[in-house]
This record gives C-alpha cells, sequence and structure tokens, in this order.
C-alpha cells in the first residue's frame, strides 16, 4: 500500500511539473529599446513567467539573420546587440530560445547617425507627462497627428514620467499602457528622472526608475563617461544632448544645484570636450518658472538659476529646457540673469540676434541661453505670483503640449505643439559658423 501512495504522489508531482513547463509565455512590458548608438542598442521586455530571451534582427522584416540569446530563465528581458552600422533600420522580433514572437513591422531599431552627421533630426521633448489624463493622451495624440509618417528619431523625458511616486505599476499603467504601440517599441528614448519618479527622496537606489532604464553611462553613444545612469549625454548626428539627474543628492554630499561636485564637475567635462555644433541640455527642475512651482522661492529653482546657468551660458549651450512646473514657458536668448524675476532688465540680460521675429542668428560667438519649460506633457496649470516670468517670451498655463526640435546641418527649429494640435510658440535658430 505504502508503495501505491509513493508512485501516485510522485506522478502527481510529475504532473504539476508539466503543467508548469507548457504554460505558454506572455509578454506584459514592451519589448522597448534602450541605450542606441551608432553600433549598438539594448531590447527589453518582461513576461509572466520565467523565460529564455532571444531576439532575431536584419535590415529587413523577413531576414533577421543576426540572433542573440540568453537561456537563462527570467522574467525582465534584456539582450544587449553589437556590431551594428551607423543610421541603419533594423527590424527584431523578440522571445525565448524555443518560440519567437510574431514578426511586427512596427518593431525595430534605428542606429544614431555617425557624429557629425547632417542628417536631418527630429527630438521630441515631453515633460510630466505619466499622470493617466485625457491631456496625457490629448498631447501625445496631438504630436502623432503633426509628424504624420515623420515620427521622432529621439525622445526625451524631462522628469516626473510615471506619477504618483515613480512605482513600477505606475511605470506600466502610464507609461508603457499609454505608448508603447506608438513609440516604445521603436523609438529611440533617453529619459530624466524628476521628484515624483524618486517619490520625493533623493537615493538613486531607491527608484524602479534606474531597473526599468538601461543609460548610457560609460560614454557608448558618445558623450563624456559619467560612470553612472543618474546623468549622461549622447551625441546624435551633429546634436549633443545633455541629461542631468536634480533629485540625487551624490555620495559627495552634492547635488547639481550646488554647480560643484560630482554632476556640476562631469556636466563641465564634458561640454569641454564636446565638438558639435549644437547642444541641448534637459532635466526636470527649471531655473525659471512662474507656473505652478515659483523659482523666486523654491530653494533649489533658486540654486539651479544661480549655479548652474552661468556654467550653460559659458559654453554657449543653445537651449536648456526643463519640467516640474506644469507649464510651457519660453524665455528670451539671455545671459546672467541669476536673481528674483523683478531683476531682469532686457537692457542688461537679452543677448540675442535676430534677423525677424523669434528667428535667431547665431555666430562663433553665441547668444544667450534660451530656457524653456515644457511641463504639461500630462499634468497641466498653475500660475504664481508674477506670472508669467518678466523673461518669458511665450507663456501658457492652459492648454497641455510637447516640444518637437528639428535639426538640419546648421539650422534649427522648434515648436510647441498643444494639445489642441496647434502650434502655438516656435522659434529657429540658424548658426552662420559650425
Amino acid at each position: 500500500m505504502k508503495k501505491s501512495i509513493s508512485n501516485l504522489l510522485m506522478l502527481g508531482t510529475f504532473f504539476i511539473h508539466f503543467s508548469v513547463f507548457a504554460q505558454s509565455s506572455t509578454i506584459t512590458r514592451g519589448p522597448y529599446i534602450q541605450n542606441i548608438t551608432r553600433t549598438s542598442g539594448v531590447i527589453r521586455w518582461r513576461t509572466n513567467i520565467p523565460t529564455s530571451s532571444k531576439i532575431t534582427l536584419g535590415e529587413s522584416i523577413n531576414s533577421q539573420n543576426l540572433i542573440v540569446g540568453d537561456k537563462a530563465l527570467v522574467t525582465d528581458h534584456e539582450l544587449a546587440i553589437n556590431q551594428l552600422k551607423p543610421n541603419k533600420k533594423y527590424f527584431y522580433t523578440i522571445g525565448s530560445v524555443e518560440k519567437l514572437e510574431k514578426q511586427s513591422e512596427h518593431q525595430f531599431i534605428k542606429t544614431v547617425p555617425s557624429k557629425g552627421s547632417t542628417k536631418p533630426i527630429r527630438i521630441w521633448a515631453l515633460g510630466d507627462f505619466g499622470a493617466g489624463t485625457e491631456n496625457q493622451k490629448a498631447v501625445k495624440d496631438a504630436l502623432l497627428n503633426y509628424v504624420g509618417n515623420r515620427k521622432p528619431d529621439v525622445w526625451i523625458w524631462l522628469g516626473d514620467n510615471a506619477y504618483n511616486n515613480g512605482k513600477d505599476e505606475e511605470y506600466q499603467k502610464n507609461v508603457f499602457d499609454i505608448y508603447q504601440t506608438d513609440f516604445l517599441q521603436n523609438t529611440t528614448c533617453y529619459p530624466s528622472p524628476g521628484n515624483h519618479d524618486y517619490a520625493g527622496k533623493h537615493d538613486s537606489s531607491l527608484p524602479p526608475y534606474f531597473s526599468i532604464f538601461t543609460l548610457p553611462s560609460k560614454g557608448e553613444a558618445g558623450g563624456f563617461p559619467s560612470g553612472t545612469e543618474s546623468f549622461y549625454s549622447v551625441d546624435y548626428g551633429n546634436v549633443h544632448l545633455i541629461s542631468l539627474n536634480t533629485e540625487e543628492l551624490h555620495a559627495d554630499g552634492t547635488s547639481l544645484y550646488d554647480g560643484k561636485g560630482a554632476q556640476a564637475e562631469w556636466l563641465i567635462k564634458d561640454l569641454q570636450a564636446n565638438k558639435l555644433p549644437w547642444v541641448i541640455a534637459y532635466f526636470h527642475k527649471p531655473p525659471y518658472t512662474k507656473g505652478s512651482h515659483d523659482s523666486d522661492s523654491e530653494e533649489d529653482l533658486i540654486m539651479m538659476r544661480q549655479n548652474v546657468t552661468p556654467i550653460f551660458e559659458r559654453y554657449k549651450v543653445d537651449v536648456v529646457i526643463a519640467g516640474h512646473s506644469h507649464v510651457y514657458e519660453r524665455t528670451y536668448a539671455m545671459k546672467g540673469h541669476t536673481d528674483l524675476n523683478k531683476t531682469f532688465d532686457p537692457q542688461k540680460h537679452i543677448v540675442e540676434n535676430k534677423t525677424d521675429k523669434d528667428k535667431y542668428v547665431v555666430d562663433k560667438n553665441g547668444q544667450g541661453v534660451i530656457y524653456v519649460v515644457c511641463g504639461s506633457g500630462g499634468k497641466v496649470g498653475g500660475e504664481k505670483k508674477e506670472y508669467p516670468l518678466n523673461s518669458s517670451i511665450y507663456s501658457n498655463n492652459k492648454e497641455g503640449g510637447s516640444m518637437l526640435f528639428d535639426v538640419k546641418d546648421n539650422f534649427l527649429e522648434a515648436k510647441w505643439i498643444a494639445s489642441n494640435g496647434k502650434v502655438l510658440d516656435q522659434f529657429s535658430i540658424k548658426k552662420t559658423q559650425k
């Protein structure tokens, strides 16, 4: 009798194990592309049960001869692909070693153009977006309708990507579920975190942000190596993109606001090393705003203005774009305005040359920095005392929106596309000498 019971238990165990292994996996997140460079990239996705990982890749959807795989059983999949060519489109298919998912013409990587390339580049900037609001969806749809078949090559995030506390499930609901089909599976994304991604803390070991994304900390995307995913830079054709972190308290006790210490020192080295003609810096907390936040009364914003804007000005950064304040604001091209809003003096602080309204012309001596707040990609509204800024050319705290940069050789055009589909603000910069 004991022998029969033993056999029955073994048989039951066999059937239990068989049912687990026979269970088919489901993609619950992604695929999404990360850390795209001129010759490499990373593809990530998540499955409901642990499986092996496999990617096929090729320049044709029907000819994917490059194969990368890993037999380790995981739910969060992350595979690096190397030996790619610059400025090429590669279709990919994901799955397990045993079985691939269905091929899709929407799953592809576009590698970064060669450094210094004057190929046209389209950059989409979106801030404070992951709120799950109707405005968030309207801003996305307005952008898609505007660009048509010419979608952005690069997508930069200005922080507060997933409300309210940057939890993994909030990223799923308010980011992946909304942008997966149209962007995440085929658009190069270089994010920056905000205070909500850090849940109001300043310790980078805590936010899920760093486990969700794979970012170029080693200079593999062309910028000066930062040694951290908290802040980094990217050379995309002839544009140098700098992603800064306004939330982290570094091991040396400093933050970006101090204008010294780990991040500020890296920023200076990165700007000194840069040889590209266009520089766009982006991060979360702005040095100039009167929307839902006030740069006259909030200490971190005041310190950004006093300690960090001089660095941007010294190295002739073209555009600085931030979020945090749930409005849109654009300043004059300016220098030296580190005090309160009421001290802004057009005769003293505006440093620009125009051929027409909002059409700037820049020679080798540069001009002032144009500061943009673009924090109404999901959240929208807010007005502090003295709104709008004295230094602002255009402000809008009624409609949400996002910004589109088109760069071709020595010409940059920026457009703020509102949730109603209209371009409500725009400017251009032409460089007479690179």
